[in-house]
């Protein structure tokens, strides 16, 4: 619980479960996990350990079963709720991309900003900012399927900073990509992590990017079994 004085967890699940098939099947249980500002955090675990279904949760895309879910010290309830907050407060970036194949990379960011940023020529020069700063400016007018991988991931990463968010969610966003690719797109993020002190949590089985996180959530079968710093990091 918060004093007071405290400034508030940015996300807190609380005794949070997930269950499917009247019960049946468990992808989460009793999960109490807290985020603070700032913090760099990776959840890992084996297939199936519920890593997805606690970020989902995290972020309001699914609702648990059981438990209380609380975002910036109040707790969320409801679709139009957690939409706004989505919106305007948490920036995704997914394996698969997810880009609208038939927009250009500029479209596909600026699609992020229209119900936030009403000003085209202010969405228009948040995009230009955004592609010059991850290395894609010269791409702008180009279509997703003339990118390569790690383009295309850059795209996503311009497209959740869009609204300049205070969380950056992360669903195994190296998954589909080459090892030195990875690397670059793992050190892309950190350097947004230095330079702009964004919260950010990775889902990834990669041991290598774990290590490099500040901190690390173990999950297996549905529980969390390990909540570990890496050493030197303050809690």
């Amino acid at each position: 619980m918060t004093e007071p004085n405290e400034t508030p967890a940015l996300a807190e699940l609380r005794h949070c479960s997930r269950s499917f098939d009247r019960g049946r099947i468990v992808a989460l249980n009793d999960a109490s996990l807290t985020i603070g500002r700032g913090e760099y955090v990776a959840v890992t675990g084996p297939s199936g350990s519920g890593k997805s279904t606690l970020l989902d949760i995290m972020c309001g895309l699914e609702e648990p079963t059981g438990g209380e879910v609380f975002f910036d010290g109040r707790r969320v309830r409801g679709r139009a709720s957690w939409a706004r907050i989505r919106a305007a407060r948490i920036g995704f970036v997914f394996q698969s991309f997810y880009l609208i194949p038939s927009l250009t990379v500029a479209e596909n960011v600026e699609l992020a900003m229209l119900w936030q940023t009403k000003a085209p020529a202010a969405r228009a020069a948040r995009v230009a900012d955004l592609l010059d700063q991850l290395g894609i400016g010269d791409r702008r007018g180009q279509y997703p399927m003339q990118l390569s991988g790690g383009e295309r991931q850059r795209v996503a990463i311009a497209r959740a900073l869009a609204n300049r968010p205070e969380m950056i969610v992360a669903d195994e966003p190296t998954g589909s990509l080459d090892t030195q690719t990875s690397v670059e797109i793992i050190a892309l993020l950190e350097e947004l992590k230095r330079t702009s002190d964004i919260t950010i949590v990775i889902v990834t089985h990669n041991p290598d990017i774990a290590a490099r996180c500040d901190r690390q959530v173990s999950l297996v079968d549905g529980h969390i079994v390990a909540d570990e710093r890496r050493q030197g990091v303050q809690t």
